[in-house]
């Protein structure tokens, strides 16, 4: 639990190399995702070309952070691999994939940041010829790897009054 608790967002980046070595595994957490069906659609684009990050940034308002990260991985799911084709599942296992990418950075001391392409069709189009991804292969998001260049307190989220058990009862 102490993992979920320390993942926070981080937006910047001192300028130290994250190792090859972590970089796998942090792939290997994206992989170890459940998938509809076991289908593991997923597809990894692993990005360290800052002039690549730089024509990114002209698209997406939120990408500040790649002006100083060392790596990007960009989530894809290949449609051709989907089990039940056109039922979107896909974003749902790309997206437990990038939460799995997540916790393993913070659990290597790496700060992230999940950075969204989809559902936004100029980020989609833009990022689809950028990383030169054919038409069946479609990008969720971003994991945007660093050394933090400060660190954050661990954060509890938890609402008690968003819980609710057997029916949603509402306000009274």
């Amino acid at each position: 639990m102490d993992t979920i608790f320390q993942r926070r967002s981080v937006r910047k980046f001192l300028e130290n190399k994250i190792s090859e070595e972590d970089i796998k595994r942090i792939l290997k957490a994206g992989m170890a995702a459940p998938s509809c069906k076991a289908s593991c659609e997923w597809v990894f684009v692993v990005m360290r070309d800052r002039e690549r990050f730089q024509k990114f940034l002209e698209v997406h308002p939120y990408a500040t952070a790649l002006k100083t990260a060392d790596t990007v991985i960009l989530v894809c799911a290949d449609l051709n691999l989907e089990k039940e084709p056109g039922e979107g599942w896909w974003i749902q296992d790309c997206s437990a994939a990038m939460q799995n990418m997540l916790l393993e950075a913070t659990d290597l001391s790496i700060g992230s940041l999940w950075l969204g392409v989809h559902p936004k069709q100029e980020r989609i189009d833009f990022i689809k010829e950028l990383c030169c991804l054919p038409d069946h292969v479609e990008p969720l998001g971003m994991v945007v790897l660093g050394t933090a260049a400060k660190e954050k307190s661990p954060i509890d989220r938890y609402l008690e009054d968003q819980v609710f058990y057997e029916t949603y009862q509402g306000e009274e």
